[in-house]
């Protein structure tokens, strides 16, 4: 992304020559001529002191004048594109504040299971992939969940064994947090009834009677199978990257900010090196220990389009899979018979050993380590980056507060902290005002709302719900939200979020707390401003505003006056990075 000349815009049907505007705008250049000059629009700045404009100019990629028609006259030159935007809608560019990145590249190629109705199609699904294929070959993708299914029990590796045959198979849960794999892919990694164990943070969901595993791998012990798919070449990374990047523009995203390994920021850097990375990202390293990884995140080159904010790690589970860590057992899974306990598991109302012990998820090995959260914590915080940790239980939200806290007290205040915790889903209610503290983000993903919203209720019980997706009481308490999809878990589109977070509707088109709606203005500012300020960019991203990086969506239709039950199908007209447009 460069500030260069905008002479390519002229192909657009819409802009027309500035030297005589249809608002009649003479030449007279306050200063240095814009290079583009948009009017006759409907401009949601997200800027407080001037929240509404029709009209704004953008020179060297950085917007220098909002207003009206008559007010941007004088920044127009000979040289000025001039678009009429037809009193359409526009917003800052869009900040998906949590996604992954590349592997929401690969996925668009590989197996998509997000739609299939039940398990007759979801077998005929995978035996479709599997004919043809190179023995050998492996089976990826997945996305899949039986929430909404007549039959919602979970696969087994029966069902897809004798389609598959000898091709290893990896198909992840819609979460990501658990995965099945078929027999083929078991033996490679030396699963088998007799071992190995439950690593910690991990289960490998067995037969209680014969102890044969079932081929659903939950949380760590995915890694087992994981481990031994075929690393993706540079060129299919390339790939997968380019295709995000293009599937974000599409879907008005300017900005994102991916949880990625160390391992990808290799291929974005490729893209940023050759000028072909038009999307602005923001990484958050994604690894067990982030010391290792501290000197070569200080030497990596940072700027506006690509820059390292922070480092990422888990608390525990979902939601799904019946591993988010809760403060009481699961309403539907009260009770778990199994082997021992093993580390990371939670702390149980009997003794070790027992047959029945409270399931309440799993802790991840690092969150179950007395202090290492505070202390990886600590670490980010003396690199000047940031920490954001998975956290999706109420007792796992509640345990990271208390770390951020003690580094907080320990350091004491720092404008820059910026302590966020992804997906905040299920909260106990007296730590809803400590988000309100300064440096906290609260990053969620509204769209979850209706796809958990199918079985929350019945997982959780109803009383846990109400503080479940508390975007409502969040904001009431003076949080700050910072709106993302969770890429590739769930779909890109902003507009879907924004309709779950205003609406509350459920993907079987029920109404799911509906008492932590929140307006549409409201959902806009966490996509825009709350993405901003969570990546520390709240001084160059998210408004419509003089001197900000010129970043903005024209929309299809008006999202602050649109029946709200209509807002998901609003599309996008146009993405604007830079004062260039990268969409369509």
């Amino acid at each position: 992304m460069t500030g260069h000349r905008i002479a390519t815009l002229f192909v657009f049907l819409l802009i027309v020559g500035c030297s005589q505007s249809k608002e009649g705008f003479p030449i007279r250049p306050k200063a240095a001529p814009a290079d583009l000059i948009v009017i006759n629009a409907k401009v949601w700045t997200a800027d407080e002191s001037c929240p509404e404009a029709t009209a704004f100019a953008v020179r060297d990629g950085r917007f220098v004048h909002v207003g009206d028609g008559a007010s941007v006259r004088s920044w127009a030159g000979p040289d000025t594109g001039c678009l009429d935007a037809g009193g359409a809608r526009i917003i800052p560019g869009i900040i998906d504040a949590h996604l992954h990145l590349i592997g929401g590249g690969l996925q668009l190629a590989r197996l998509d299971l997000r739609n299939v109705a039940d398990r007759p199609d979801f077998i005929a699904a995978v035996a479709e992939r599997a004919d043809g294929m190179p023995r050998g070959d492996w089976i990826l993708g997945g996305r899949w969940s039986t929430e909404s299914w007549p039959d919602v029990a979970q696969p087994i590796k029966e069902w897809i064994d004798a389609a598959t045959r000898d091709k290893p198979v990896f198909l992840v849960r819609m979460d990501g947090h658990s995965a099945l794999v078929n027999s083929a892919a078991l033996k490679l990694a030396g699963i088998d009834r007799d071992g190995p164990p439950d690593p910690p943070g991990g289960k490998i969901d067995r037969d209680p009677r014969t102890k044969e595993p079932t081929g659903i791998l939950k949380e760590a012990a995915m890694d087992f199978v994981r481990n031994r798919v075929p690393e993706d070449s540079a060129a299919e990374q390339d790939r997968a990257l380019a295709a995000a990047v293009q599937h974000a523009h599409r879907h008005g995203i300017t900005t994102v900010h991916t949880m990625s390994p160390w391992s990808r920021l290799a291929v974005m850097e490729r893209a940023r090196d050759a000028r072909t990375l038009t999307l602005r990202v923001r990484c958050y390293v994604s690894e067990d220990d982030w010391t290792d990884y501290v000197d070569h995140v200080m030497a990596f080159r940072n700027d506006d389009c690509l820059r390292i904010a922070g480092f990422k790690q888990f608390m525990d589970g979902s939601l799904g899979s019946r591993t988010a860590y809760m403060a009481e057992p699961f309403a539907d899974k009260p009770h778990l018979s199994d082997e021992p306990r093993t580390a990371g598991e939670p702390r149980t109302s009997v003794r070790a050993g027992a047959r029945r012990r409270d399931w309440r998820g799993l802790l991840t090995a690092a969150a179950a380590k007395k202090g290492e959260i505070q202390r990886l914590s600590a670490v980010a915080e003396a690199a000047g980056l940031n920490p954001a940790f998975h956290a999706i239980g109420d007792q796992a939200n509640h345990m990271l507060l208390d770390a951020y806290q003690a580094v907080a007290d320990a350091n004491g205040p720092r404008p820059d902290r910026r302590q966020r915790v992804e997906h905040a889903q299920h909260l106990l209610p007296g730590d809803i005002p400590r988000f309100a503290d300064p440096g906290v983000v609260a990053s969620m993903q509204p769209f979850h709302k209706a796809d958990d919203g199918r079985y929350a209720e019945r997982a959780i019980g109803p009383e846990r719900c109400k503080t479940s997706y508390a975007f409502r009481s969040l904001l009431d308490a003076g949080a700050v939200l910072a709106f993302g999809s969770d890429w590739p878990v769930v779909t890109l589109n902003p507009l879907k979020g924004i309709r779950a977070a205003v609406t509350g509707k459920t993907l079987d088109g029920k109404t799911f707390v509906p008492e932590q709606n929140i307006t549409a203005e409201e959902a806009l500012r966490a996509y825009t401003v709350g993405g901003a300020y969570a990546a520390g960019d709240e001084d160059r991203l998210g408004r419509i505003k003089a001197g900000y990086l010129a970043d903005f969506v024209i929309l299809a239709d008006d999202i602050l006056s649109a029946d709200p039950e209509q807002i998901g199908a609003i599309g996008i007209k146009a993405t604007y990075v830079n004062g260039l447009m990268v969409w369509p």
